[in-house]
């Protein structure tokens, strides 16, 4: 039997200052299958805020080059429990807060729920610092493709998504709270609301 468990995270939507178009996204070195996510991670409880998690996640994954965030507001909160779910173990998704016997314990990770997702602007030039990320680069968000499935994404954590949602923001569409709950919908949901979209 695996047992599983929530686990909290922080992204961050990380622009650059002039271009609310072009976002930071890191390569993976060996999570997500190599693709491309935002920066950010597991919300390390109860001594770490979701904002200070964003703030982290970007120093160890982006900041190799004094690159720093300015800036930083909650833009929305995904709730969607099954959009990265991953196996792992309870040391690992705990941080080793847990009890030494329970460490190797094998449990199903569903990251990101909640996973409060941040705006900022960065400062200087990203760059990978504690070896997560292979590398950092901006995209676009008006060349982030939609796709039927995640499998066929080239972006972990259907990040993807949340990229989109961001763009439709740009574009006036507000973000409900009901956008990342169910991130299934939302990805059929996509396809319509971008068909005939002006940026």
């Amino acid at each position: 039997m695996t047992f599983s468990i929530v686990v909290p995270t922080s992204s961050v939507i990380a622009v650059l200052p002039g271009d609310p178009y072009k976002v930071c996204v890191i390569e993976q070195n060996g999570k997500h299958k190599g693709r491309l996510t935002l920066v950010g991670g597991k919300v390390i409880m109860p001594e770490q805020t979701h904002e200070q998690c964003a703030l982290e996640e970007w120093d160890q994954e982006a900041g190799g080059k004094n690159a720093k965030l300015l800036d930083l507001s909650l833009w929305a909160i995904k709730t969607d429990a099954h959009s990265d779910v991953r196996p792992a173990t309870l040391g690992k998704l705990t941080h080793d807060l847990c009890a030494e016997a329970l460490r190797a314990t094998a449990v199903t990770g569903h990251y990101g729920c909640p996973d409060y997702i941040y705006l900022a602007k960065v400062e200087g030039e990203p760059f990978p610092f504690d070896g997560e990320a292979k590398s950092c680069k901006f995209i676009d968000v008006r060349d982030v493709p939609w796709t039927a499935t995640e499998a066929e994404s080239r972006y972990g954590a259907q990040h993807d998504l949340i990229l989109m949602v961001y763009r439709l923001w740009l574009s006036g569409r507000p973000v409900g709270i009901s956008d990342f709950a169910d991130f299934r919908a939302l990805r059929a949901k996509l396809r319509d609301l971008l068909a005939g979209l002006k940026d």
